[in-house]
């Protein structure tokens, strides 16, 4: 196993799954023929990775390069090697009790996260700061929370959101929380966002009883205003980011 065999290990334990080009994306290979032909070395000899079977036939009729997953043979040699790193969506791996997104959303949800990461490390200024990272900062009580992500919001009626005709009590569950660190005159400032892909709620619905765009920003400015991201997750500041018809 080389150097690069290990972070390609990494990164797909980072983000669970990862597509061939989504991989030539963030290592930049000189050789991108070389890269992919060690990928299937790693698929075919090592037994570290794998193809999903149900995720790869979805997305084959699509035309879609193919996807990677990390096994958990793979997982224990980065654990053997102490080579784990934070991971950058909370779905990256499995558990009895994780919550397992349809294969579009998932990939929805990836492709925005990793394109925030490529974007911030390709400036010298900027480090992406992942979820992991984060929940490793925030309060016990979030740490030992059985869904960290989950925070409890209250929504009053307001013009600025008029699908909201009623108070509201509910819990808000980001598809992903990341930041950037930016480095500017010598000092660390951050940048935090909850992301939520869109493809099939409706921009706006005349009810609150089903998901709708419309709703969740009303939910989000609600958190935002009352600064509850601030106690639940430990965070200075929170944006949304809103990634519609994705995938």
């Amino acid at each position: 196993m080389t150097a690069r065999d290990v972070e390609i290990l990494r990164w797909l334990y980072r983000y669970r799954y990862l597509s061939r080009d989504h991989l030539l994306a963030a290592f930049r290979p000189q050789s991108r023929k070389r890269f992919v032909e060690r990928l299937g070395d790693l698929f075919h000899e090592t037994g570290f990775i794998r193809r999903p079977v149900t995720i790869a036939d979805r997305f084959e009729a699509r035309a879609t390069p193919m996807i990677y997953e990390i096994t958990p043979k793979g997982v224990e040699y980065l654990e053997a090697i102490d080579a784990l790193p934070h991971r950058a969506v909370t779905f990256s791996r499995r558990s009895r009790r994780a919550y397992n997104p349809q294969t579009l959303h998932t990939m929805a949800v990836i492709d925005a996260v990793l394109d925030k990461e490529l974007k911030a490390t390709a400036q010298a200024q900027q480090r992406f700061v992942p979820v992991d990272e984060i929940l490793a900062r925030a309060p016990q009580a979030t740490q030992a929370a059985r869904n960290p992500l989950s925070v409890p919001v209250m929504l009053h009626p307001s013009d600025e959101h008029p699908i909201v005709r009623s108070r509201i009590e509910t819990h808000l569950i980001p598809d992903a929380l990341y930041g950037v660190e930016y480095l500017i005159d010598g000092n660390k400032r951050y940048r935090f966002w909850a992301l939520e892909c869109e493809r099939t709620s409706p921009a706006s619905r005349s009810t609150t009883a089903a998901s709708s765009t419309a709703l969740k920003r009303a939910a989000y400015d609600a958190l935002i205003q009352s600064g509850a991201f601030k106690r639940y997750w430990g965070i200075p500041n929170l944006k949304l980011h809103i990634c519609r018809n994705a995938g």
